[in-house]
Protein backbone atom coordinates (compact mmCIF):
# COMPACT_ATOMS: atom_id res chain seq x y z
CA UNK A 1 0.00 0.00 0.00
CA UNK A 2 1.04 3.30 -0.74
CA UNK A 3 -0.39 5.83 1.74
CA UNK A 4 1.71 8.75 2.73
CA UNK A 5 1.96 9.28 6.55
CA UNK A 6 3.44 12.95 5.82
CA UNK A 7 2.04 15.99 3.86
CA UNK A 8 3.61 19.56 3.43
CA UNK A 9 1.86 22.13 1.86
CA UNK A 10 3.94 24.66 -0.57
CA UNK A 11 2.26 27.61 -1.82
CA UNK A 12 3.93 30.45 -4.35
CA UNK A 13 3.96 33.54 -6.56
CA UNK A 14 4.30 33.08 -10.85
CA UNK A 15 4.38 36.03 -12.44
CA UNK A 16 1.89 36.24 -15.35
CA UNK A 17 1.06 38.20 -18.45
CA UNK A 18 -2.81 38.23 -17.74
CA UNK A 19 -4.53 41.35 -15.58
CA UNK A 20 -2.73 40.52 -12.51
CA UNK A 21 1.02 41.04 -11.54
CA UNK A 22 1.05 37.36 -10.04
CA UNK A 23 -0.68 34.03 -10.01
CA UNK A 24 -1.26 32.01 -6.65
CA UNK A 25 -0.16 28.42 -7.10
CA UNK A 26 0.23 25.51 -3.83
CA UNK A 27 1.28 22.23 -3.99
CA UNK A 28 1.30 19.51 -1.48
CA UNK A 29 3.96 17.24 -0.55
CA UNK A 30 3.99 13.75 0.58
CA UNK A 31 6.29 11.36 1.72
CA UNK A 32 6.64 8.23 3.85
CA UNK A 33 9.77 8.02 5.46
CA UNK A 34 9.86 11.80 7.37
CA UNK A 35 8.57 15.40 6.85
CA UNK A 36 11.40 16.40 5.31
CA UNK A 37 10.75 14.49 1.99
CA UNK A 38 7.28 15.73 1.95
CA UNK A 39 8.48 19.20 1.72
CA UNK A 40 11.03 18.81 -0.56
CA UNK A 41 8.33 16.95 -2.58
CA UNK A 42 6.26 19.63 -2.15
CA UNK A 43 9.25 22.65 -3.35
CA UNK A 44 9.89 20.42 -6.21
CA UNK A 45 6.03 20.16 -6.89
CA UNK A 46 5.43 24.12 -6.86
CA UNK A 47 8.77 24.62 -9.15
CA UNK A 48 6.90 22.51 -12.02
CA UNK A 49 3.65 23.88 -11.17
CA UNK A 50 5.54 27.33 -11.90
CA UNK A 51 6.92 26.13 -14.86
CA UNK A 52 3.61 25.25 -16.49
CA UNK A 53 2.22 28.44 -15.22
CA UNK A 54 4.84 30.67 -16.91
CA UNK A 55 4.44 28.47 -20.28
CA UNK A 56 0.30 29.10 -20.39
CA UNK A 57 -0.21 25.21 -19.52
CA UNK A 58 -2.51 24.22 -17.98
CA UNK A 59 -2.58 23.16 -14.30
CA UNK A 60 -4.44 19.84 -14.81
CA UNK A 61 -6.73 20.07 -11.90
CA UNK A 62 -8.82 17.08 -12.42
CA UNK A 63 -10.52 14.43 -10.42
CA UNK A 64 -9.59 13.95 -6.92
CA UNK A 65 -8.09 10.36 -7.95
CA UNK A 66 -5.68 11.94 -10.77
CA UNK A 67 -1.98 11.60 -10.36
CA UNK A 68 -1.16 11.89 -6.84
CA UNK A 69 -2.31 9.56 -3.57
CA UNK A 70 -5.11 10.72 -1.32
CA UNK A 71 -4.00 13.42 1.06
CA UNK A 72 -5.89 11.35 4.45
CA UNK A 73 -4.96 10.86 7.92
CA UNK A 74 -4.10 7.29 9.10
CA UNK A 75 -6.09 6.59 12.04
CA UNK A 76 -5.14 2.88 12.49
CA UNK A 77 -2.89 0.10 11.00
CA UNK A 78 -3.13 -3.37 10.94
CA UNK A 79 -0.52 -5.93 10.80
CA UNK A 80 -0.55 -9.45 8.41
CA UNK A 81 1.00 -12.14 8.25
CA UNK A 82 5.15 -11.18 8.80
CA UNK A 83 4.07 -8.39 9.97
CA UNK A 84 3.68 -6.71 7.16
CA UNK A 85 0.78 -3.81 6.61
CA UNK A 86 -2.69 -5.37 5.81
CA UNK A 87 -5.15 -2.73 6.05
CA UNK A 88 -5.06 1.25 7.26
CA UNK A 89 -8.07 3.14 8.37
CA UNK A 90 -7.80 6.33 7.06
CA UNK A 91 -10.02 9.65 7.10
CA UNK A 92 -11.27 10.57 4.36
CA UNK A 93 -11.57 14.43 3.23
CA UNK A 94 -15.31 14.72 4.47
CA UNK A 95 -14.66 12.63 7.66
CA UNK A 96 -15.69 9.06 7.19
CA UNK A 97 -13.22 6.65 8.03
CA UNK A 98 -12.12 4.14 5.35
CA UNK A 99 -10.44 0.89 5.29
CA UNK A 100 -7.43 0.37 2.76
CA UNK A 101 -6.18 -3.19 2.33
CA UNK A 102 -3.49 -4.74 1.05
CA UNK A 103 -5.27 -7.67 -0.91
CA UNK A 104 -8.65 -7.86 0.40
CA UNK A 105 -10.38 -7.02 -2.34
CA UNK A 106 -13.31 -4.60 -2.21
CA UNK A 107 -15.86 -3.15 -5.03
CA UNK A 108 -18.19 -0.72 -4.54
CA UNK A 109 -20.94 -1.00 -7.24
CA UNK A 110 -23.53 2.22 -7.20
CA UNK A 111 -27.05 2.14 -8.80
CA UNK A 112 -27.36 3.34 -12.11
CA UNK A 113 -29.57 6.88 -12.08
CA UNK A 114 -32.86 6.19 -13.67
CA UNK A 115 -35.27 8.97 -15.34
CA UNK A 116 -36.85 10.84 -12.12
CA UNK A 117 -40.26 10.04 -13.66
CA UNK A 118 -40.52 6.17 -14.78
CA UNK A 119 -42.28 5.14 -11.90
CA UNK A 120 -44.70 7.63 -12.22
CA UNK A 121 -45.25 7.15 -16.12
CA UNK A 122 -45.66 3.17 -15.72
CA UNK A 123 -48.27 3.56 -13.60
CA UNK A 124 -50.26 6.33 -15.29
CA UNK A 125 -50.19 3.95 -18.43
CA UNK A 126 -50.96 0.79 -16.43
CA UNK A 127 -47.99 -1.27 -16.70
CA UNK A 128 -47.22 -3.86 -13.92
CA UNK A 129 -44.31 -2.75 -11.72
CA UNK A 130 -40.81 -3.83 -13.02
CA UNK A 131 -38.02 -5.22 -11.00
CA UNK A 132 -36.83 -2.82 -8.43
CA UNK A 133 -33.55 -1.22 -9.61
CA UNK A 134 -31.80 -2.81 -6.49
CA UNK A 135 -33.07 -6.03 -7.34
CA UNK A 136 -31.81 -6.04 -10.64
CA UNK A 137 -28.13 -4.56 -9.51
CA UNK A 138 -28.03 -7.67 -7.47
CA UNK A 139 -28.91 -10.41 -9.90
CA UNK A 140 -26.47 -8.36 -12.47
CA UNK A 141 -23.64 -8.59 -9.81
CA UNK A 142 -24.24 -12.03 -8.06
CA UNK A 143 -24.10 -13.39 -11.80
CA UNK A 144 -21.10 -11.27 -12.68
CA UNK A 145 -18.93 -12.68 -10.03
CA UNK A 146 -20.22 -16.23 -10.39
CA UNK A 147 -19.38 -15.78 -14.31
CA UNK A 148 -15.47 -14.03 -13.52
CA UNK A 149 -14.62 -16.19 -10.68
CA UNK A 150 -15.17 -19.39 -8.95
CA UNK A 151 -13.56 -17.80 -5.61
CA UNK A 152 -15.69 -16.68 -2.31
CA UNK A 153 -17.61 -13.40 -2.11
CA UNK A 154 -19.29 -11.76 0.04
CA UNK A 155 -22.14 -9.10 -0.65
CA UNK A 156 -23.29 -6.17 1.66
CA UNK A 157 -25.74 -3.24 0.42
CA UNK A 158 -24.78 0.24 0.77
CA UNK A 159 -27.06 3.56 0.88
CA UNK A 160 -26.39 3.77 -2.81
CA UNK A 161 -25.74 0.47 -4.37
CA UNK A 162 -23.55 -2.70 -3.43
CA UNK A 163 -20.12 -3.50 -1.91
CA UNK A 164 -18.30 -7.22 -2.32
CA UNK A 165 -15.14 -8.53 -0.58
CA UNK A 166 -13.68 -11.64 -1.88
CA UNK A 167 -12.57 -13.90 0.95
CA UNK A 168 -11.02 -17.04 -0.46
CA UNK A 169 -8.17 -15.46 -1.36
CA UNK A 170 -6.12 -12.36 -1.53
CA UNK A 171 -5.29 -10.17 -4.59
CA UNK A 172 -2.48 -7.73 -5.97
CA UNK A 173 -4.71 -4.73 -6.21
CA UNK A 174 -2.27 -3.41 -9.65
CA UNK A 175 -2.85 -6.72 -11.15
CA UNK A 176 -4.41 -7.77 -14.55
CA UNK A 177 -6.12 -10.44 -12.55
CA UNK A 178 -8.12 -7.61 -10.03
CA UNK A 179 -8.39 -5.15 -12.73
CA UNK A 180 -10.20 -7.26 -14.82
CA UNK A 181 -12.60 -8.61 -12.07
CA UNK A 182 -13.49 -5.22 -11.00
CA UNK A 183 -14.41 -3.89 -14.33
CA UNK A 184 -16.33 -7.11 -14.52
CA UNK A 185 -18.84 -6.13 -12.17
CA UNK A 186 -19.04 -2.29 -12.97
CA UNK A 187 -16.29 -0.52 -10.68
CA UNK A 188 -16.27 3.00 -11.65
CA UNK A 189 -13.02 3.27 -13.75
CA UNK A 190 -11.80 6.45 -11.11
CA UNK A 191 -11.66 3.57 -8.46
CA UNK A 192 -9.70 1.08 -10.32
CA UNK A 193 -7.18 4.17 -10.96
CA UNK A 194 -6.92 5.01 -7.43
CA UNK A 195 -6.74 1.25 -6.72
CA UNK A 196 -3.46 1.46 -8.61
CA UNK A 197 -2.07 4.62 -7.65
CA UNK A 198 -2.35 3.51 -3.80
CA UNK A 199 -2.02 -0.18 -4.43
CA UNK A 200 -4.87 -1.14 -2.27
CA UNK A 201 -8.17 -1.48 -2.22
CA UNK A 202 -11.30 0.75 -0.01
CA UNK A 203 -14.39 0.15 1.98
CA UNK A 204 -15.52 3.56 3.55
CA UNK A 205 -16.50 2.21 7.07
CA UNK A 206 -18.69 5.30 8.82
CA UNK A 207 -21.21 7.37 6.75
CA UNK A 208 -20.99 10.12 4.95
CA UNK A 209 -21.72 13.51 7.11
CA UNK A 210 -24.84 14.18 5.59
CA UNK A 211 -26.57 11.22 5.48
CA UNK A 212 -26.21 11.53 9.40
CA UNK A 213 -27.25 15.24 9.55
CA UNK A 214 -23.64 16.47 9.87
CA UNK A 215 -21.97 19.37 8.00
CA UNK A 216 -18.12 18.77 6.29
CA UNK A 217 -15.85 18.75 9.05
CA UNK A 218 -13.77 21.91 9.00
CA UNK A 219 -10.11 22.98 7.81
CA UNK A 220 -8.36 19.79 5.84
CA UNK A 221 -5.67 17.41 7.08
CA UNK A 222 -2.74 17.95 8.01
CA UNK A 223 -4.63 20.31 10.59
CA UNK A 224 -1.35 22.13 11.72
CA UNK A 225 -3.16 25.40 13.89
CA UNK A 226 -4.28 24.38 17.05
CA UNK A 227 -7.68 26.31 16.49
CA UNK A 228 -8.46 23.87 13.45
CA UNK A 229 -7.57 20.55 15.45
CA UNK A 230 -9.99 22.22 18.58
CA UNK A 231 -13.04 22.66 16.03
CA UNK A 232 -12.22 19.33 14.02
CA UNK A 233 -12.16 17.52 17.49
CA UNK A 234 -15.43 19.28 18.45
CA UNK A 235 -16.92 18.22 14.99
CA UNK A 236 -15.53 14.48 15.62
CA UNK A 237 -17.59 14.25 18.67
CA UNK A 238 -21.08 14.69 16.72
CA UNK A 239 -20.44 13.35 14.31
CA UNK A 240 -19.73 9.90 15.94
CA UNK A 241 -22.73 10.35 18.27
CA UNK A 242 -24.20 11.05 14.96
CA UNK A 243 -22.77 7.67 13.53
CA UNK A 244 -24.52 5.29 16.05
CA UNK A 245 -27.86 5.08 14.65
CA UNK A 246 -26.63 4.78 10.88
CA UNK A 247 -24.81 1.54 9.47
CA UNK A 248 -22.77 1.99 6.53
CA UNK A 249 -23.40 -1.21 5.20
CA UNK A 250 -25.79 -4.38 5.61
CA UNK A 251 -24.95 -7.96 4.69
CA UNK A 252 -26.88 -9.75 1.76
CA UNK A 253 -25.56 -13.13 0.96
CA UNK A 254 -22.24 -14.87 -0.13
CA UNK A 255 -21.64 -16.33 -3.49
CA UNK A 256 -19.25 -19.14 -3.93
CA UNK A 257 -18.54 -21.92 -1.88
CA UNK A 258 -18.34 -20.12 1.26
CA UNK A 259 -13.75 -20.25 1.99
CA UNK A 260 -13.02 -17.26 4.55
CA UNK A 261 -8.82 -17.04 4.03
CA UNK A 262 -6.80 -16.26 7.34
CA UNK A 263 -5.56 -13.39 6.02
CA UNK A 264 -9.02 -11.93 5.06
CA UNK A 265 -10.68 -12.87 8.27
CA UNK A 266 -9.20 -9.92 10.81
CA UNK A 267 -10.22 -7.73 7.70
CA UNK A 268 -13.85 -9.04 7.48
CA UNK A 269 -14.09 -9.10 11.33
CA UNK A 270 -13.07 -5.18 11.68
CA UNK A 271 -15.35 -3.96 8.56
CA UNK A 272 -18.12 -5.88 9.64
CA UNK A 273 -17.75 -4.58 13.64
CA UNK A 274 -17.30 -1.37 11.84
CA UNK A 275 -19.88 -0.57 9.31
CA UNK A 276 -22.13 -2.04 11.40
CA UNK A 277 -23.11 -4.91 8.83
CA UNK A 278 -25.56 -6.84 11.09
CA UNK A 279 -26.78 -4.22 12.82
CA UNK A 280 -30.07 -3.25 10.87
CA UNK A 281 -29.90 0.20 11.41
CA UNK A 282 -30.42 2.82 8.62
CA UNK A 283 -28.01 2.50 5.98
CA UNK A 284 -25.95 6.26 5.59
Amino acid sequence: MYIPRYWVRATGQVPTALDRPYYEIVAWGWSNEDRAGAEQKAHERLAAFAQRVQQGLDLNRGYAYAGKPLREEIVRELKGRGGDPAGVVTRNSYGSLVLNTAGAMFIDIDLPESPPDAGFLGGLFGKKPSVSPQDALLATLREGLQRASSGSFRIYQTAAGFRVLATDRTYDPRSPEAQALMTAVGVDPAFLHLCRIQESFRARLTPKPWRCGQRLPPGQHPRDDQGDRASFAQWLAQYDQACQSKATCKFVESVGWGKVDEEIQPILDLHDSATGAGAGLPLA
